[in-house]
């Protein structure tokens, strides 16, 4: 048994990025805690690799796989499957309400050994089909039966195999997360008597709908446009819909729950977590390490502007190319480097370096893949974020912590890191500026106001420093996990 079991969904320790990074900081300061990780990822991956030296004090590190399923489990007897599938149907009907008890309730038909169904009765059985047409006809809105089969298929496999999960012994479960992560979690305090702690970086279902909106693996019965629609499909209102069940269920069990900032807390609290649970925890950082960095001289000649993030199609990295193509027009002598990993969305990849190619970008853009950013901070001038979604980007207190300006999107806790979260804080002054989403010219006008307003750049470089280091060192944010975890250990 360890102390603490995380139960982390596509991030560490196998996946670079701002929440990897934050799980580090904590197991790396936490020394004397006894960690364990539940890992969830889709597949099996024999190439997968660590992105981070683990820390001594992780003692486990457990793989969950949503698709790994047993496709040999036989079927129970007919009349065990009668009784077990009304009270499926009634119990999926109490969730489909909001009534997140249910979820009790129904633990046992997925993991007592005497009372479960099998993989075989969902899936295979007359009770599963007679259930399975008895919500088409009540839910399907007249779309195809046979897509909304598959569709019924592809959500349930994983939500079966999450439900049904091991689960490791631990004093404390805290998930990074909602989504299956959440739901694991939910069931390993229900089903081991322990607390449960949630922390949101990015509010789940937010980020979700994002993402299904703009999906084209999803069917749709008329062609999508880009940004997020009013009324979405069917199917894609299918999957959201889940995803909205599954954070319900982790508001419902989660003892406490800790989010970054404010905007965060409020949509939490829409989608139904109660806010006595929630406490907001800002990210902070080890702002020595990052003080001494002395940023680029500030000589005529070369200009870099950096985009620092995973290549992938939620951090909108097209916008940041078409911005630079902006930016060339106006200061010739300024240079684009993207500095992160490109190999998590291999199309996207290539689809940014042919918009590159195509901009005519040549020598004056490059991608660099992920690389230590303590060895480039000091070679760089600016510092963009074009993200269509964030938390409280890590990047950021960096580059602010170093004296590098910054612009960014004006989502997550950027206009907080920006320009201040407290009044205290805000009479620093900005440290950057905000720009709306999917913006090139916007952006370019910002980066071009940095690289030839020399004041400008000073008062933003003397703010960023100023502010991460009066309000964002990590001590006091590893204080408060140290507390929550003293707390609810058991």
């Amino acid at each position: 048994m360890t102390d603490v079991c995380l139960i982390l969904e596509g991030t560490y320790p196998f996946v670079s990025g701002g929440v990897s990074t934050w799980i580090h900081q904590l197991l790396t300061a936490m020394s004397d805690l006894r960690f364990s990780i539940l890992h969830i990822s889709p597949f099996p991956n024999p190439h997968r690799e660590y992105k981070y030296q683990v820390p001594p004090n992780v003692l486990d590190i457990q793989d969950l796989y949503l698709h790994d399923y047993d496709r040999g489990t036989a079927r129970s007897g007919r009349a065990h499957r009668r009784e077990a599938f009304a009270q499926l149907r009634d119990l999926h009907g109490k969730l489909l309400e909001r009534r997140w008890e249910a979820f009790t309730e129904l633990l046992p038909l997925l993991r007592d050994p005497a009372r479960r169904v099998t993989h075989a009765d969902v899936f295979q059985s007359q009770e599963s089909w007679e259930t399975l047409t008895w919500f088409y006809e009540r839910f399907g809105e007249g779309v195809s039966f046979l897509d909304f089969f598959w569709t019924w298929r592809s959500i349930y496999l994983p939500l079966l195999q999450a439900a049904a999960a091991p689960i490791p012994k631990a004093r404390l479960y805290h998930t990074v997360s909602t989504g299956y992560a959440g739901l694991v979690a939910a069931v390993a305090k229900i089903t081991q008597d322990k607390a449960m702690l949630l922390t949101e970086h990015g509010v789940y279902t937010h980020e979700r709908l994002l993402e299904i909106s703009q999906a084209t693996w999803i069917y749709s019965p008329h062609q999508d446009r880009f940004r997020i629609q009013r009324d979405l499909s069917f199917f894609k209102r299918f999957w959201f819909g889940m995803f909205e069940t599954l954070g319900g269920i982790a508001y419902h069990n989660a003892d406490r729950i800790m989010t970054l900032y404010e905007g965060n807390r409020t949509r939490e609290v829409l989608a139904g977590a109660s806010p006595e649970k929630i406490s907001i925890v800002p990210n902070g950082i080890d702002v020595d390490l990052y003080r001494n960095i002395k940023p680029h001289p500030r000589g005529k000649g070369r200009r870099t502007v950096a985009f620092v993030g995973r290549v992938v199609p939620i951090k909108d990295v097209k916008t940041f190319i078409h911005a630079a193509r902006i930016v060339l027009d106006k200061v010739p002598e300024a240079e684009f480097v993207i500095l992160g990993p490109t190999d998590e969305e291999h199309e996207y990849t290539a689809e940014c370096r042919q918009l590159a190619a195509t901009l005519g970008l040549g020598e004056k853009l490059h991608f660099s893949g992920k690389v230590d950013m303590k060895d480039y901070y000091s070679r760089i001038d600016a510092v963009v974020l074009t993200s269509l979604s964030e938390a409280q980007p890590y990047v950021i207190l960096e580059a602010n912590a170093v004296g590098i300006p910054v612009v960014a999107t004006d989502v997550g806790a950027c206009r907080e890191l920006l320009e201040g979260r407290l009044p205290e804080d805000r009479k620093v002054g900005p440290s950057g500026y905000l720009t709306q989403v999917a913006h090139p010219e916007e952006t370019a006008e910002a980066v071009v106001r940095l690289l030839t307003d020399e004041e400008a750049w000073r008062r933003a470089s003397e703010a960023g420093r100023n502010r991460t280091l009066r309000f964002y060192g990590q001590n006091d944010m590893i204080g408060q996990y140290l507390n929550l975890y003293e707390q609810n250990m058991r």
